[in-house]
């Protein structure tokens, strides 16, 4: 089994309003120090990977994040994308919860779903399936800065309808997506022949093993805040 390309997916490090659990949404709030600190410990961490394409989302704690770990790679060109941007939530960006789930401003949430798996199938797609076709022996490196709820939306969504593989202990083990945290697909020549396919499998999701001695948080404001 070779392996042809990795994406590693990161939301965005802790911002002010992460910390007072205001509802960001799509507000274009600002990463604190210890955001920079936490982005700043995910570059060190992946300063050894050879990345060959970076995507963010256009919202400034994301691409701001993405710069920061890209500091070690500064021949990489960074794209943003709106489509990677975390979900709209309308009229209760910028307050607390709990609130009304049924506020007709939020995006709704297959929404969000389609333009992550639409973005994915847009970027990703033709690009590992161009390598599975002309393989020269090298894996390739994606990076993808976003945010919590649009990554766990988008994550959920592709295993359960099978396009991504992964075992149900590892989405066990971080229920929640946090802060600079790391969550990695592998693709894989699998079989030979007329038989021969893409393996897409998740080898790590939500982990932040990497920021040991820092304190981040495991919540999400804007989740929980439609969950009270």
């Amino acid at each position: 089994m070779t392996v042809i390309a990795r994406l590693y997916v990161i939301r965005h490090g802790e911002t002010e309003w992460n910390r007072a659990r205001i509802i960001q949404g799509q507000a274009d709030s600002q990463l604190n120090d210890l955001g920079e600190t936490q982005a700043a410990m995910t570059g060190e961490a992946l300063k050894a990977i050879h990345f060959d394409k970076a995507f963010t989302s256009d919202l400034s704690r994301a691409s701001k994040t993405a710069e920061i770990i890209l500091q070690h790679h500064p021949d990489v060109i960074l794209v943003k994308d709106q489509a990677l941007r975390e979900r709209f939530m309308g009229k209760l960006q910028g307050t607390k919860g709990p609130t009304n789930s049924s506020e007709p401003s939020l995006e709704p949430l297959e929404a969000m779903r389609e333009r992550s798996v639409g973005w994915y199938n847009r970027e990703i797609v033709p690009y590992v399936s161009s390598l599975a076709d002309d393989p020269d022996g090298r894996c390739r490196n994606i990076l993808v800065t976003s945010h919590g709820w649009l990554i766990s939306s988008f994550f959920k969504s592709m295993i359960a309808t099978g396009v991504l593989e992964c075992t149900e202990e590892l989405l066990r083990a971080s229920p929640r997506i946090p802060n600079a945290s790391l969550s990695v697909v592998e693709y894989s020549m699998i079989g030979s022949g007329s038989e021969q396919r893409i393996g897409s499998t998740v080898v790590q999701y939500g982990d932040d093993s990497h920021l040991t001695g820092t304190q981040t948080l495991q919540d999400n404001a804007d989740m929980d805040a439609l969950r009270s």
